[in-house]
């Protein structure tokens, strides 16, 4: 029988040359999958309700690296501003994101989706979708991730291979250059006011 000390440094040698299985998360595509298939269940009712859209949005937080993103999508401009306004604009970018996402929840056949595999290298993947309208109308739809504390969380979606992020970066970059930063979060604001769910007492009206 071999003896409690070369056992514990069989062990460590195993674990130092990778030798003994890591718990890694689920693939990225099949998260993906469960996320999307939640949210679609979630949210599959003409007129959710304010407790289904907290879940849709819990969903997406769960799914998307906001900061991130938001960061990407600002880019050269993040660096100049301070910690409190890098968290207000992670915020108005994670709420402009998800409402756009929700957005086409309606306009997209979910029992037709094709989940086409994933690509990964390292901690950082490409789950390849395609999905379909009502009318049959097809897009390819890639979700960049990567690997974040055991679950896979996205950090841009392609759309027919176009960059969401991207575009909002192109958007913001041009607001800012013709105006200022001011402005863009006066627009984003004003964006998120005209969407804002109605008041307590109003809904159902």
């Amino acid at each position: 029988m071999r003896c409690p000390r070369a056992l514990a440094l069989a062990v460590l040698l195993a674990l130092s040359l990778g030798l003994v299985p890591v718990t890694r998360a689920a693939e990225p595509t099949e998260q993906i999958r469960t996320d999307i298939t939640q949210l679609y269940k979630t949210l599959q009712q003409p007129k959710p309700s304010a407790a289904d859209q907290r879940d849709a949005d819990a969903i997406l937080d769960r799914m998307f690296d906001w900061r991130q993103m938001a960061e990407s999508a600002l880019r050269r401009h993040w660096a100049q501003r301070t910690p409190a306004e890098q968290a207000d604009f992670t915020r108005l970018f994670a709420e402009l994101f998800r409402r756009a996402y929700l957005s086409r929840i309606h306009v997209i056949d979910a029992s037709k989706f094709q989940y086409l595999g994933d690509t990964i290298r390292g901690n950082e993947a490409t789950v390849k979708m395609k999905v379909f309208t009502p009318r049959g109308s097809g897009m390819d739809v890639d979700y960049s991730v990567y690997l974040d504390q055991q679950r896979w969380r996205v950090r841009d979606v392609r759309v027919e291979q176009m960059s969401l992020v991207d575009s909002y970066r192109t958007q913001f970059d041009a607001i800012i250059t013709k105006s200022s930063y001011a402005e863009l979060v006066r627009r984003l604001e004003a964006s998120r006011n005209r969407n804002a769910p109605p008041a307590s007492g109003e809904s159902g009206r």
